[in-house]
């Protein structure tokens, strides 16, 4: 069955659904991405939220552990201890995950034969939140990861007739070489597209390929959202007959509600820059003073995907093989109720409840414009860092602390494109998808951020993270346990 063919099967139940509850309700839902950050939530909120009926979970092994493994350290996250605390401890709802063993750098992405028979019969919906998000990878192993594994998705999406919604994890920052983002996919790529850059990369020298690096990426800060955007073109030139969505979400950080306040797993982006405040240490960063901050929780994040999956399951799409299919897309960054990075330090300080902060106060972590109090700040950290680490020895502990503010500045300085621009937005396909939203899913799904009270959101961030910190100590002291 051709992609035509599957779009043209799938119109007619779509517009059935009056409501987000009643669309996933008894559902089959195919999800990549479920064992990192939005992912988690998004599957935990699909359990605890939607009657469905299945979620198949593509899963690659990973440090020699077994899907089956892998999914239960997922489970093992404290986000799912509401589904646990239900009768039977949430069995019935968990045993709705069946996870899939999966080989995107295979020609075949699942062996099973039963398996690709079970997508088939059952699939309806897809969410696409694989990624790799680190900057500094190379070109090859970027497009590797955000395109070519998602094409093979797409494909194997191809062959699942009773298709309802496809919706695609982006970024808003896939074309941030732009200072205005329209909810669009801007299909001019350097080099005639990314094709032509792997069949070009194949005859280089590695050396060869880092030195021609910053002319393929040209005015973009780095590998990851080059390839987003690499990604975006190849779903629009590809994919466009399939009821396929593209979703931008800016930065994605520590939950506001749900599953609980101020949860997070990863230290990327700001929650990994309070990592010292939490520690006792004073910590400023670099970036423009009047650049605005494009953030977003992950639990409004879901909840807006979630929503964006129902919505394009309701577009009409056309049949016919000459005419042009436009993947929608949807902008989830806003205009309203934004906040510059000179306002940052106020909003942190929020949450920071130790005599540092009452000393300091907005300033306990701050994002300056200048050069010069940036290396200061950081040599006196690094300084401090180096002092520490010989007590440590002295005393026969470990001597880390010097490696982890490097980690952070490290951290900083990939990310520092981000607090020196800004961006505005057209995002009349998210505002419209939420002024038409019925009521109960207003409620069950909140995702306008331009109503979101910051400073009741930032109460929550610091402690937060440093629950998360928390949490990735005691597992570590667990596995050193365990193979001691």
């Amino acid at each position: 069955m051709d992609d035509i063919s599957v779009v043209s099967a799938v119109s007619g139940d779509d517009r059935r659904a009056q409501s987000v509850r009643e669309f996933y309700k008894d559902s089959t839902i195919l999800l990549t991405g479920g064992t990192g950050f939005i992912g988690k939530v998004l599957l935990e909120k699909l359990l605890r939220c939607f009657e469905v009926k299945t979620v198949f979970l593509l899963i690659r092994q990973k440090r020699n552990k077994t899907v089956d493994e892998r999914l239960q350290e997922v489970f093992e996250d404290v986000i799912f201890d509401s589904i646990k605390s239900a009768p039977q401890g949430g069995k019935s709802l968990l045993a709705k995950v069946i996870p899939i063993e999966v080989n995107f750098h295979s020609e075949v992405v699942i062996s099973t034969v039963d398996y690709h028979r079970l997508l088939a019969a059952q699939v309806e919906v897809v969410f696409n939140v694989m990624a790799s998000i680190k900057f500094n990878e190379d070109i090859e192993t970027a497009i590797d990861t955000n395109v070519l594994s998602s094409r093979k998705l797409f494909l194997l999406a191809q062959q699942l007739p009773h298709i309802r919604t496809i919706v695609h994890v982006s970024t808003f920052y896939s074309n941030c070489h732009r200072s205005h983002i329209e909810e669009r996919i801007y299909e001019d790529l350097p080099f005639g597209g990314f094709e032509n850059i792997l069949g070009l990369f194949r005859h280089l020298t590695p050396e060869e390929k880092d030195s021609l690096k910053p002319i393929i990426l040209g005015p973009m800060p780095n590998s990851y959202t080059f390839s987003k955007r690499c990604a975006e073109v190849m779903v629009q030139q590809q994919f466009a007959q399939l009821p396929i969505a593209i979703f931008r979400p800016p930065i994605v950080t520590s939950a506001y509600r749900e599953p609980m306040p101020g949860w997070v797993n990863n230290f990327n982006g700001p929650a990994g820059m309070v990592v010292p405040v939490i520690r006792g240490q004073v910590y400023w960063c670099y970036g423009a003073d009047d650049a605005t901050v494009h953030m977003v929780p992950v639990d409004y994040c879901v909840n807006a995907l979630l929503t964006v999956g129902w919505d394009n399951s309701q577009r009409k799409r056309t049949a016919q093989p000459l005419m042009r299919e436009v993947v929608p897309v949807y902008n989830y960054a806003f205009r309203q109720n934004v906040f510059r990075n000179r306002e940052a330090g106020a909003l942190l300080a929020l949450g920071i409840d130790s005599l540092l902060g009452k000393i300091f106060g907005r300033y306990t972590i701050h994002i300056t414009s200048s050069t010069f109090m940036r290396k200061l700040f950081i040599n006196w950290l690094l300084l401090q860092a180096c002092v520490a680490d010989i007590f440590n020895k002295l005393n026969g502990k470990k001597a880390k602390n010097y490696d982890t503010i490097k980690r952070v500045v490290a951290l900083e300085d990939s990310t520092s494109y981000f607090r020196c621009h800004s961006w505005t937005v057209e995002n009349e396909n998210i505002r419209t998808l939420w002024d038409r939203l019925p009521a109960d899913d207003r409620q069950l799904l909140p995702f306008d951020v331009e109503t979101l009270d910051w400073k009741d959101y930032f109460r929550f961030f610091v402690t937060g993270v440093a629950a998360a910190l928390k949490r990735q100590s005691t597992a570590r002291q667990r596995m050193r346990a365990q193979t001691s």
